[in-house]
């Protein structure tokens, strides 16, 4: 458990102050870790005294070892380069560098497509068309593939947020505003991220529900959810590949909107409506001037 980790199992526990030093710790967690007492205790303005209380309240002995507990949050993010550059190490021929790729992602796109029938598509397209909202949850490389889901839904007129998991403030503000009608949409692959983890298991404390995005029924999100999508994101050089798993969401959008055709279909008369109108109207100022 990192050390973000462990302030964020404490927040219950803290005091309105040590909970503004908690959110600028993690907010600020690439320099904390060689700022000084003083330094923290300016520019958050507390006493240095509530600090090192906070180090106690999350079970730290003290600021010294709080700065290192940061210190090692750093070398395990820097720990993915390291594996890129014994990766590319390895590589000798650029045919053989090639190749490889393509059938790495031949194989994962196999293996989605194989592990993910029409079933699993039809029910969380049902979940998703009768969901009030849709939260989606990634970070890292699965920021990119919550972006690209949520402006894919977007698109077909689905109320869908992108949750700021880093973050901590708005995404707990996100978490109170969410009712059972919504949804959650949560994405993460080896090595997982351990905020979406968390985000997974306070969902099933509080009975909300949410998709797992995912490469397999084992993973850390998918084993608890009722319904996942399993994803296969090998890769010659980096930690995933994320092609597979856009396919899977393109498949999962036009299921989606053939589900909502007729709606869908209304939607975008209206829209080319307004268009229109907007168009005339900007036409019009434009002669006026």
């Amino acid at each position: 458990m990192t050390i973000i980790d462990n302030i964020l199992n404490n927040m219950n526990n803290l005091s309105n102050k040590q909970k503004v030093i908690a959110e600028y710790l993690i907010k600020n967690n690439g320099k904390v870790g060689f700022m000084s007492l003083k330094d923290i205790s300016q520019e958050i303005n507390v006493s240095e005294v509530t600090i090192l209380n906070f180090c106690k309240s999350i079970g730290i002995n003290s600021f010294i070892q709080l700065k290192k507990s940061f210190q090692q949050l750093i070398e395990e993010q820097l720990y993915v380069p390291n594996e890129i550059k014994s990766s590319l190490q390895e590589l000798d021929n650029l045919n053989d560098v090639y190749n490889n790729t393509i059938q790495i992602h031949k194989l994962n796109y196999e293996k989605a497509l194989n592990n993910n029938d029409i079933k699993t598509f039809q029910e969380i397209s049902d979940l998703i068309s009768n969901s009030k909202r849709i939260y989606i949850c990634g970070q890292g490389i699965s920021k990119v593939i919550a972006d690209y889901l949520n402006n894919r839904l977007k698109l077909i007129n689905i109320d869908s947020k992108i949750v700021k998991v880093g973050d901590l403030m708005e995404a707990s503000i996100d978490f109170t505003r969410a009712t059972a009608e919504d949804c959650f949409i949560l994405i993460s692959f080896p090595k997982y991220s351990q905020n979406i983890i968390n985000i997974a298991e306070y969902l099933n404390q509080n009975n909300l529900t949410y998709i797992a995005i995912s490469d397999s029924d084992e993973s850390p999100l998918a084993k608890n959810s009722k319904y996942s999508l399993k994803n296969y994101s090998e890769s010659l050089v980096f930690h995933n590949f994320i092609s597979s798993t856009i396919c899977l969401i393109e498949i999962l959008v036009v299921v989606l909107s053939f589900n909502m055709k007729d709606k869908l279909i209304l939607h975008l008369d209206n829209l080319e409506k307004i268009q229109s109108l907007l168009s005339q109207n900007l036409d019009s100022q434009q002669l006026d001037r």
